[in-house]
């Protein structure tokens, strides 16, 4: 019998350590875990046999497979080797969940106690990055302080809860402090993602939205207005204004990110229910990198400066924008994967697993927040965010929908 759980631990090790030398001295990193991810499938399908808890993994596979041969042989706007890059690419969104979700390992205390070291050192060597002045030689942008940060806090407070689901003071305390070392790269999203840490650690009780009275409701409304507050910045400059005073098409080359999002409504306008297919639009695959999509001479992109053949540097810098390669269908499904690890995330919170819900719930504003504006989802930065939101909700993997139901209709257990 194969050890699962010490393999995946080694593999979420790799990804712990690799996360810094993988933005600019490793960068084939996210690609080759992906590649263990799939090599650890193999080898638990040869010797282990355990075909069924792939079930969700191989769903997601055939539709992606769908899309695949969809985009081949019914939309001509990239090659079939760049639409094979992308069907590659995009794996790295969800494949960190699915695998977590599927084994869903356990650690023993030591296992435990390595990984909250590696959080830690890593942390330090953020910090001694930014007070050397070497950010843009070990990390190549101010933005990877926030992900990596965020995503080391929350591992090490999964790290840390004990049996009962709590986490001592002085773990909660250096969770923090590994959190607040992504402050450094002053990136309004980030604070957004700090507010939002904090109001779930340290602010959110069960039955706070559903018991809701005055004083929650003004705890609730100043603390969304915080995040707001934080991110308005790039709330306004990215989806409002741009640089220009008003957003109209003709200015529309002053700002490469809100040209993705109009794109992304003119391609949905056209291809409405599959979209225009993968390697097509807003991400490294239709970029000139790999090959140039058809998309963006077709709808005007291509005058846009950072979406152009000649300085494509933004063609892959939000998330969301990627979605209108696979239309409304592929939309829904998107928001559908969010709902149903939400349905899993609340069975935590039923069961008295505070904490273990609100590492879940920061995890997915990460990945919701950092699609607005980045791809942190598709790099090894989100990884573990990913691989952590399947440890928590995996763990009801096996449950039937007649024991959710029974679960999430009971009052919230307290410990």
């Amino acid at each position: 019998m194969l050890s699962i759980d010490k393999i995946f631990f080694w593999l979420l090790m790799f990804v712990v350590v690799v996360e810094i030398p993988a933005l600019n001295l490793l960068k084939f990193s996210d690609e080759l875990t992906l590649m263990l991810f799939l090599l650890v499938i193999a080898l638990d399908l040869v010797v282990n046999r355990n075909l069924a808890r792939y079930k969700t993994l191989l769903v997601f596979e055939g539709v992606l497979l769908f899309y695949f041969v969809f985009s081949i042989f019914f939309r001509h706007y990239n090659t079939p080797a760049a639409i094979t890059n992308d069907f590659i690419l995009e794996q790295k969104a969800f494949v960190p969940f699915l695998i977590s979700y599927a084994l869903a390992p356990s650690f023993s205390q030591s296992m435990k106690k390595i990984l909250k070291a590696a959080c830690i050192v890593t942390a330090v060597v953020l910090a001694a990055t930014f007070a050397s002045g070497l950010t843009d030689a070990v990390l190549g942008h101010m933005v990877h302080y926030g992900t990596i940060s965020l995503s080391m806090s929350l591992l090490y407070l999964y790290c840390s809860l004990d049996d009962d689901g709590k986490v001592s003071p002085i773990n909660l305390a250096v969770a923090l402090a590994i959190l607040s070392v992504g402050l450094l790269g002053t990136r309004s999203k980030f604070y957004g993602e700090f507010v939002i840490a904090l109001f779930m650690l340290f602010v959110y009780r069960p039955g706070i939205v559903r018991n809701l009275n005055i004083k929650h409701a003004i705890v609730l409304l100043a603390g969304f207005a915080l995040v707001i507050l934080v991110a308005w910045q790039k709330i306004e400059f990215y989806f409002i204004f741009g640089n220009a005073t008003t957003v109209s098409y003709t200015n529309i080359s002053s700002f490469a990110r809100p040209a993705l999002y109009i794109g992304m409504y003119l391609i949905l306008c056209d291809y409405p229910i599959f979209g225009s297919g993968l390697a097509s639009f807003a991400n490294h695959s239709s970029s000139p990198l790999v090959n140039y999509s058809g998309v963006y001479p077709e709808y005007g992109l291509d005058k846009v400066w950072g979406l152009s053949y000649d300085m494509p540097d933004f063609i892959s810098d939000a998330y969301y924008p990627v979605l209108a390669q696979f239309g409304l269908i592929g939309i829904a499904l998107y928001i559908y994967f969010w709902t149903w690890i939400w349905r899993k995330l609340r069975i935590a919170l039923h069961l008295g697993h505070t904490l273990e819900f609100s590492i879940g719930v920061i995890a997915i504003c990460f990945a919701l927040i950092e699609s607005t504006t980045g791809t942190a989802i598709i790099q090894i930065g989100g990884y573990v965010p990913m691989m952590l939101l399947g440890l928590i909700v995996g763990k009801y993997r096996t449950m039937s929908k007649k024991e959710t139901e029974k679960i999430l209709k009971t009052e919230y257990i307290q410990k």
